[in-house]
């Protein structure tokens, strides 16, 4: 048997192997053992590839330096100059001394001000935003996903856990974790829809997968994302 030659795009900072997948039309990126992994549509050429790499490469080298600092375990400081994720965007951290307040400046600086800059202070201004942030987001999707599942939830909640991304119990209460707002939207939606159809199925049968799969075709890559760098989600 002959085995296919891996393609593999080379980057200035990184190299980039690309997994050709049954997608469509979008590009997914996965860091995979700190390794940058393209899912790429077979349709799609590597000329086409590179370009889109070189559009996307300092968010690519934020992602990576990023992971390099989850697996040395460097601390945070909640300092300026520090970088965090939100949704699809790499954000900023801006500290400063004024009234109590966390916001967004334009797409990539996240502000946060106090009256005395202390770092525990300034981590939990950020978990407090995130929360809101999440409740926001996720509100909107499960929204956006129940009349495509067919089920609609009592409440939602937000919660902090170690280790799940979301619940849902018999009573038809669905909680998150705030940190999946860190993940790349794609992530957050397919924990939407994972708990939206445990509305339905209570296990993780062939009905219920089938059930994911007919609202999000593509779950397994956020799946597979999740299983890869959820362990990096998180302020700590």
């Amino acid at each position: 048997m002959t085995c296919k030659a891996k393609e593999t795009i080379a980057m200035n900072g990184f190299v980039a192997t690309i997994k050709r997948t049954r997608r469509k039309g979008s590009v997914g990126f996965r860091l995979s053992s700190g390794q940058l992994v393209v899912l790429a549509p077979s349709a799609i050429s590597i000329t086409e590839l590179q370009l889109l790499l070189e559009s996307k490469s300092a968010w690519i080298l934020a992602k990576l330096e990023a992971r390099d600092q989850v697996i040395s375990k460097v601390k945070r400081y909640y300092r300026s100059g520090e970088p965090f994720t939100f949704l699809d965007q790499e954000l900023v951290l801006k500290v400063c001394q004024g009234a109590f307040g966390t916001r967004l400046n334009g797409a990539a600086e996240l502000v946060v001000s106090m009256p005395k800059v202390k770092s525990d202070w300034v981590r939990n201004a950020l978990v407090r935003w995130y929360k809101l942030q999440a409740q926001v987001h996720i509100e909107q999707r499960v929204s956006y996903f129940s009349p495509l599942v067919g089920a609609w939830p009592k409440s939602i909640e937000i919660k902090t856990y170690r280790a799940r991304w979301g619940s849902c119990n018999s009573s038809g209460e669905l909680q998150f974790n705030w940190k999946i707002i860190m993940a790349p939207t794609a992530v957050v939606d397919s924990v939407v829809v994972h708990e939206l159809c445990h509305l339905l199925h209570m296990h993780h049968g062939p009905d219920f997968w089938a059930q994911v799969k007919r609202v999000l075709p593509n779950y397994k890559d956020a799946k597979q994302w999740l299983k890869d760098e959820g362990h990096g989600l998180g302020l700590d």
